[in-house]
């Protein structure tokens, strides 16, 4: 009887942070689209989009929704040009200047002998048929010592460290910061 109240009481603020991160946004959260069909824009290079590395266009995008979400921002991915251009609920557009993945001809874009991800997009906060405004935003991967080992065939060799998983930490860092940059924008 006593681990049962126990364990009630250790579960219920559990229960109760997961019911609050279900719950939906308000209808009056900001509500801003974000364009499925990230952009790469790298010197010398003719990519498709179903050909970015690691998927980090899907992952970002997601990442971009999960910030917003957690910031009270209602982000809707959206790839149709109708909703693109709407013309009323502001759309953020991304497109990628940089990208290093390093090691072993991975390097895309630049020529630094670095073997760690880095990543540089152009957002743009399309707000109205003149009415825009673009910020660059970076994130790199530093140190690796935050990573666990792996046997994936793209290990970095340091720590058993993916390209995939560092870029993917890295894309995390740079959704938040593009989720900061918009939200005083469409207050």
């Amino acid at each position: 009887m006593k681990y049962s109240l126990l364990l009630v009481a250790l579960l219920t603020p559990l229960f109760a942070v997961a019911a609050e991160e279900q719950q939906p946004l308000s209808a009056k959260a900001p509500l801003v689209y974000v364009n499925q069909n990230l952009g790469f824009n790298v010197k010398g290079f003719k990519y498709k989009q179903s050909e970015f590395p690691c998927g980090i266009d899907k992952v970002l995008v997601e990442n971009l929704v999960e910030q917003a979400r957690a910031d009270g921002i209602r982000l809707e991915p959206v790839a149709t040009a109708d909703k693109i251009r709407n013309g009323v609920v502001p759309v953020l557009a991304i497109d990628v200047e940089q990208l290093v993945l390093g090691g072993e001809g991975r390097q895309f874009g630049t020529k630094q002998d670095s073997n760690l991800p880095k990543v540089q997009v152009t957002a743009a906060l399309v707000k109205g048929k003149n009415n825009m405004v673009t910020a660059k935003h970076t994130c790199a991967i530093m140190t690796l010592n935050e990573f666990t080992p792996s046997s994936n065939i793209l290990d970095m060799g340091s720590n058993g460290v993916t390209v995939c998983a560092a870029t993917r930490k890295c894309l995390k860092d740079l959704s938040k910061d593009v989720v900061e940059w918009i939200e005083p924008q469409i207050q």
